[in-house]
């Protein structure tokens, strides 16, 4: 049995459980080490059970191997769990209560006929996610090596007179031939005026000369995601494009110093935006400084001002300050950072900056 569901007994212990069903697909990947699909997961000291149907049970045969006893379901998924709950003797049974829907619930609760109690939990299996080990590590690695590639291809390709969603197609193309097996969310390419939107969602404009392009893109690479932001910048640069990069870009070299173990994720975030509104952008970067990122683009930790917890060696997170003014445009650098035991590591280096 793997050490992650090792770790995840403890945590059930230490919360009176007798067993935790697992139904976000990020926790059920991270346990079973490998990508999970259509699946639920019953942790338990009393046995571990992955049900699945038909479609995945080939496949799950060849991945579990010690970890978890197969269990096909066609038809009667939640008459299956509630069958195996009431086989292994489990009272209490944990589930998580931002990914399993109100109607499951209802019936699984119905399905227990009393056997056994359902208690929402919260961020179980996402704790344990936030360090990464070494496994993780490679292949978010080899995710943001994909992302350099990329950054360097697009770079080229970039010419006025492109839509953006003619970029977006270019990049999707690129990391697939590459070796990645999707875009880890929806490329980000913001022109102009439309890149003043954070989360700008790509259209039809065609890209000016003497304007910043923003793309934010990420890939996906054995489960494992990376996420980048640059500005690239046709013809000449107007001066107060000049000015507020080089604000939000030394905003993020100031964070990144901050970034060590045991530095309060609220501090990082300050560290940037203090220097932001210093210089006379106040108000004009609204969004948090980073995010966790894994399995799942955005996961723990958190770098937000109001966020206490501290930076662990294994944690991975993206630093992105930005400085966006309506209707003009908007700039923003992400980094990814690996925390190590000494300081930090700047995992997506500083290619195109």
């Amino acid at each position: 049995m793997n050490l992650r569901l090792k770790k995840a007994y403890a945590r059930l212990k230490s919360n009176n459980l007798d067993g935790l069903l697992v139904s976000l697909p990020a926790n059920i990947s991270y346990l079973t080490e490998s990508i999970s699909r259509d699946s639920y997961l019953l942790v338990s000291p009393r046995g571990n059970v992955y049900f699945t149907d038909s479609r995945y049970t080939e496949e799950a045969r060849g991945f579990l191997k010690n970890n978890a006893r197969l269990v096909q379901s066609n038809g009667s998924l939640f008459k299956r769990i509630a069958g195996v709950c009431k086989q292994m003797g489990i009272k209490v049974l944990g589930f998580e209560e931002r990914n399993l829907a109100f109607a499951e619930f209802s019936r699984l609760q119905q399905l227990s006929e009393g056997n056994f109690s359902l208690i929402p939990t919260h961020s179980l299996i996402e704790a344990l996610r936030e360090v990464k080990d070494s496994s993780e590590i490679a292949k978010i690695r080899k995710a943001v090596e994909i992302t350099h590639k990329a950054v360097k291809h697009i770079s080229k390709f970039l010419a006025p007179g492109l839509k953006e969603v003619e970029v977006v197609g270019e990049i999707e193309r690129f990391i697939r031939f590459s070796g990645a097996s999707a875009s880890a969310f929806d490329v980000i390419v913001a022109s102009g005026p439309n890149s003043s939107k954070p989360h700008h969602l790509s259209g039809s404009r065609r890209i000016r000369n003497n304007e910043p392009v923003l793309i934010d893109m990420g890939v996906e690479y054995q489960g494992y995601k990376s996420d980048l932001t640059r500005v690239f910048f046709l013809g000449k640069i107007k001066v107060l494009v000049r000015q507020v990069y080089a604000v939000v870009l030394k905003a993020q070299e100031k964070a990144i110093k901050a970034v060590r173990p045991g530095a309060e994720m609220s501090v990082i975030d300050k560290a940037a935006r203090d220097y932001i509104a210093k210089h006379g952008f106040a108000g004009k970067f609204e969004h948090n400084l980073g995010h966790g990122f894994g399995l799942e683009v955005h996961e723990g930790p958190h770098l937000c001002g109001n966020e206490a917890s501290l930076a662990e060696a294994g944690m991975i997170f993206t630093i992105e300050p930005g400085i966006y003014l309506p209707k003009k445009f908007g700039i923003r650098i992400e980094d990814m950072i690996l925390v190590t035991r000494k300081g930090c590591e700047v995992l997506s280096g500083s290619i195109n900056k």
